[in-house]
């Protein structure tokens, strides 16, 4: 299913080889080995402007957030059709206002995913052919013919083969004239220093996603304990997979590489953006106000269910109170599941409402759409000019749901957010 993705990575990769064994005449195994770096740096070069584009609009996304909370407030609770037209009309001035579109931190993550997809896929099989290394046929792979895929087989860096693995069977490592012992040796530093970038890289991404993050969403707040969580523990993934699975030398030199390039390029376009889109003190002060309102819910969540933990503990220890303790509980966990139940369906209300409202808008642009172009057909078939050339007016537009309810834009900002979150 995902095999035209190898096409343009095996394409690269081929034009490597060919420079530095045809045209630079260097050996086999150190043009297979410089190409594995060639290919990183050809293919992260080429997404790079895409990954600044996605930096870029999740800092602009964070810099009008102040603004767009106070668009929020002044149509608070409303949802007739002129308020929502109002409203998104004011989303449009201020995204047109910054160069935002909205789309901006979508597209390059759907260039990005499909590119690291066929960068392991050619490497993978390259080092892991169909059929098994003793596979008297050897298959080609996207651009690279079969003899190339063989003579990649055979390469060597520091006397270690380019497929051989830790955890590759002992027949298997014989067959490529070679030992556990020297491949874990050799491998076994890179797993480390694919760690340790594993784990820079994502703290310094970490870091970016806490001076921005957007504690009035749900979504945010929990994306951003998600990324604290795999700040500690994506670094084992390299050593675990490494020295367990079948991981071939090859794939522990691209890891090196790509944690290195990803972490130099995500320090450097860090620093730019820090000194070129600065934080404002409107967005600080939004940023901590929203926080301050975060971490008073959560103390009030912490207080209800330490006093609840209390007197669960209390019922054991005087059995005589432990009716009153019990009902206390009941209490306390019916009043707050009630107001919180309250506002949700407040919350959701209003989201249908808007939403239907929407759906009117939609629904009445559609119908001034299709009368325009009738009246334009029927001009055109009279032999005139349409009234669009006449007039010079443009086309109805039809509202965007871009309203915070949504929780589209909050996804949005989060996501845009966290370019360098790719794990090892």
């Amino acid at each position: 299913m995902l095999d035209f993705l190898i096409y343009p990575v095996s394409g690269v990769m081929k034009l490597w080889h060919l420079l530095l064994h045809n045209l630079m005449g260097l050996d086999d195994s150190i043009a297979w080995f410089i190409s594995l770096f060639g290919l990183v740096i050809t293919v992260r070069a080429i997404i790079a402007p895409f990954t600044w584009k996605m930096y870029k609009s999740g800092r602009l996304n964070a810099q009008i957030r102040p603004r767009r909370a106070a668009i929020e407030k002044e149509f608070e609770g409303r949802h007739d059709q002129e308020s929502i037209r109002a409203m998104q009309q004011k989303q449009r001035d201020l995204n047109k206002e910054f160069g935002i579109n909205p789309l901006a931190g979508c597209v390059p993550m759907l260039i990005q995913l499909p590119t690291v997809i066929g960068l392991y896929q050619v490497l993978l099989r390259m080092a892991r052919p169909e059929g098994g290394l003793d596979n008297p046929t050897i298959h080609p792979i996207g651009f690279l013919s079969a003899e190339e895929v063989q003579t990649f087989l055979e390469g060597k860096v520091a006397n270690v083969p380019l497929p051989a693995y830790v955890a590759m069977p002992t027949e298997q490592l014989a067959f490529l004239d070679t030992t556990r012992g020297d491949v874990l040796s050799f491998v076994l530093p890179l797993f480390i220093i694919a760690a340790v970038f594993t784990a820079f890289n994502m703290a310094l991404s970490t870091y970016r996603n806490f001076q921005t993050n957007d504690y009035a969403s749900g979504f945010s707040t929990g994306m951003l304990k998600t990324f604290i969580w795999l700040a500690v523990l994506a670094p084992i993934f390299p050593l675990l997979l490494g020295l367990t699975g079948p991981f071939p030398t090859a794939i522990a030199l691209y890891w090196v590489t790509n944690n290195l390039w990803t972490f130099g390029q995500t320090a450097i376009m860090h620093f730019v953006i820090e000194h070129k889109y600065p934080l404002t003190e409107e967005f600080k002060e939004h940023h901590r106000a929203l926080r301050d309102i975060y971490r008073e819910g959560q103390k009030e969540k912490r207080s209800f269910l330490w006093t609840r933990r209390k007197n669960c503990l209390m019922m054991v220890l005087t059995p005589h109170k432990a009716s009153e303790l019990h009902a206390e509980n009941v209490a306390m966990t019916e009043e707050r599941t009630s107001r919180l139940e309250a506002e949700k369906a407040e919350k959701k209300d209003l989201k249908a409402k808007r939403r239907e409202s929407r759906r009117k808008i939609n629904q009445e642009t559609m119908t001034k759409m299709k009368e325009r172009r009738k009246a334009n057909k029927a001009k055109r078939q009279a032999g005139g000019q349409t009234p669009g050339e006449t007039s010079g007016e443009a086309a109805p537009e039809i509202t965007e749901d871009t309203g915070k309810d949504s929780a589209e834009s909050t996804a949005g900002d989060t996501l845009t957010d966290h370019p360098g979150t790719e794990k090892a």
